[in-house]
């Protein structure tokens, strides 16, 4: 499993403006859910992050199906965006589940 993960701090209030502008027209084939979080103590600092099938070896493949929309859509946030604090596609290496759930 792949997570693609990206830590933003947004500029005041624009939080609505870049959800619209994050939302992609098709999302990839092999997302299965992605999440928006927000810093309790500072609203402007926006976590995304979305799980898709796949390994490290599937990442070419992963960028080449989102390459063309990719790059409008990062314009599209920019204007929104105070600092990208972190932006990447990761391995996910391990699942910890409390015992009983």
């Amino acid at each position: 499993m792949l997570c693609a993960l990206s830590v933003r701090k947004l500029k005041p209030g624009t939080y609505d403006d870049f959800r619209a502008a994050w939302q992609p027209d098709e999302f990839p084939s092999g997302l299965r859910r992605a999440y928006h979080v927000r810093d309790v103590n500072d609203p402007d600092v926006v976590i995304s992050f979305g799980f898709l099938d796949g390994d490290a070896s599937d990442i070419p493949a992963f960028r080449e199906e989102v390459a063309a929309e990719e790059e409008t859509r990062q314009a599209a946030m920019a204007q929104f965006v105070d600092e990208l604090v972190v932006d990447g596609l990761y391995e996910v290496i391990e699942e910890v589940v409390p015992a009983g759930r």
